[in-house]
C-alpha cells in the first residue's frame, strides 16, 4: 500500500472495522480505510460453532470454513458494497481472503494474490471450495488472480508447489511502520552476549509457552528479549495478573510489550518463536537463524520450511529448546544458511517494482 501511494495511486484498505486502531498507525495517511466485515475471533468461532471444530488448532477444512465460510457470510455482502462506491481499477489481496476476489468479480476487474509465506495449496483449496457456495448465491463467477505475488524466498517455497497462475517474486521484510516511534530498551549489564529475540507472535502468547521458553535460555550466556504479544498484560510492569515471568537464573530478560518486529530485530541476534511467517521470513530477511516451536495455524509449515532450507532448528515441546539453541548458537551451519536467504531475498524486486508490474 506504501509503494502504491509513493507511485501516485489511489489506495484503499477494506477490512474489519474491529482493527483500524490497530492498523491507522501502519498505513500512510492517503489510504482510505473502508469498514466492512466481523473482527477474526467473531468469524472463527462462528464457524467452529458450526463444524464443531477448536479454531485454535485447525485443519485445512477448518481454515477453509473460517475464511471461505464464516468470514464470507459475515462481510462480503458489505464489502462488495463498498467496492462498487469506491469503484476500485485493481484488488490485491492477501491468500486467506475469499472477499476480495468476489468484489473483483462483481465489478469485473483484474486482481491479484499476494502470500503471507509458504505456499498451502490444501488451504487455499478448501477456502475455494467454502467460497464457492456464496459465489453462487452471489449469482457472481469467480475467476483466476493476474499474478501470485509471493514474498517467499525460494529456499523457503515447497520445492513441489506450483502455481496456476504467473508468480511475481517480493522482497520480504519485517513488519516496520512509516515512522517507527522510539522502543526504548535497557541496556544489557553485558552487550557482547548474544542476544536472543523471544516472540511466540500476536495470538499464541500462551504465558506458560512464553514462560517455558525464555526457561529454556537458562545456562545460556545470552541476553533476550522477550515479547508478551497482544494475549497478554505487560509482566514488565508487573501486571501479568497471576504471577512474575520467568527470569532465569544468570540470564537478563527484558519483556517488552508490541514492537514491530523490525526494530526488535534490529537489537538481536538470532530468534526463538512459534514460526508464525511474519517472524520466520522478518528473521531471514535480517539473516538471522532460528529454534522455532509451532503453537499452530500456518507455524508448523512455516517452521519445517525454515528448517529444510538449513536455517532453522524445529522443536515438539519446550524440553527441547535448550540443546537446540546450543546448536544455533554453537554451529556456523545455521547462520550461514540464513544469510544465504537473505542475500537472495536482497536481490527480489522491491514492493515498489511490484507495485509498477501490476499496475501495468
Amino acid at each position: 500500500m506504501r509503494a502504491a501511494v509513493e507511485a501516485g495511486h489511489a489506495v484503499a484498505l477494506a477490512t474489519s472495522a474491529g482493527v483500524q486502531d490497530a492498523v491507522g498507525p501502519e498505513l500512510a495517511s492517503e489510504v482510505e480505510f473502508l469498514a466492512a466485515g466481523a473482527m477474526p475471533m467473531e468469524f472463527s468461532e462462528d464457524a467452529a460453532r458450526r463444524t464443531g471444530a477448536d479454531p485454535f488448532h485447525p485443519g485445512p477444512e477448518l481454515i477453509g470454513e473460517i475464511f471461505g465460510g464464516s468470514r464470507v457470510d459475515l462481510g462480503g455482502a458489505d464489502t462488495i458494497s463498498l467496492g462498487r462506491e469506491w469503484a476500485p481499477d485493481l484488488i490485491v489481496t492477501e491468500t486467506f481472503d475469499a472477499i476480495g476476489p468476489m468484489v473483483a468479480a462483481d465489478l469485473g476487474i483484474p486482481w491479484h494474490q499476494v502470500g503471507i509465506g509458504p505456499a498451502t495449496p490444501a488451504v487455499i483449496t478448501e477456502i475455494e471450495r467454502a467460497a464457492a457456495s456464496r459465489y453462487r448465491n452471489a449469482g457472481l463467477n469467480p475467476v483466476e488472480p493476474r499474478s501470485y505475488i509471493d514474498p517467499c524466498p525460494p529456499q523457503m517455497q515447497d520445492p513441489e508447489w506450483s502455481s496456476r497462475v504467473p508468480v511475481l517474486p517480493l522482497r520480504t521484510q519485517a513488519h516496520r511502520r512509516p515512522h517507527d516511534m522510539a522502543f526504548e530498551l535497557p541496556a544489557f549489564a553485558d552487550p557482547a552476549k548474544p542476544t536472543v529475540l523471544v516472540t511466540l507472535g500476536t495470538i499464541f502468547s500462551d504465558p506458560d509457552v512464553l514462560d517455558t521458553t525464555v526457561g529454556a535460555m537458562a545456562g545460556h550466556e545470552v541476553n533476550v528479549i522477550a515479547t508478551v504479544g497482544s494475549s497478554l498484560r505487560n509482566p514488565a510492569a508487573g501486571d501479568d495478573g497471576s504471577r512474575p515471568s520467568r527470569r532465569p537464573d544468570g540470564v537478563e530478560v527484558h519483556y517488552v510489550p508490541f514492537v514491530p518486529l523490525g526494530q526488535l530485530l534490529d537489537r538481536a541476534d538470532l530468534v526463538v518463536g512459534a514460526g508464525g511467517s511474519g517472524t520466520v521470513l522478518g528473521a531471514l530477511a535480517h539473516g538471522f537463524p532460528m529454534v522455532l516451536w509451532p503453537q499452530g495455524a500456518d507455524q508448523p509449515i512455516n517452521a519445517a520450511r525454515a528448517a529444510a532450507a538449513g536455517a532453522a532448528i524445529t522443536v515438539d515441546s519446550g524440553d527441547e529448546i535448550f540443546l537446540a539453541l546450543r546448536r544455533v548458537l554453537g554451529e556456523d551451519t545455521f547462520r550461514d544458511r540464513a544469510q544465504a536467504v537473505a542475500a537472495e531475498n536482497d536481490a527480489r524486486p522491491s514492493p515498489a517494482d511490484v507495485v509498477k508490474e501490476i499496475t501495468q
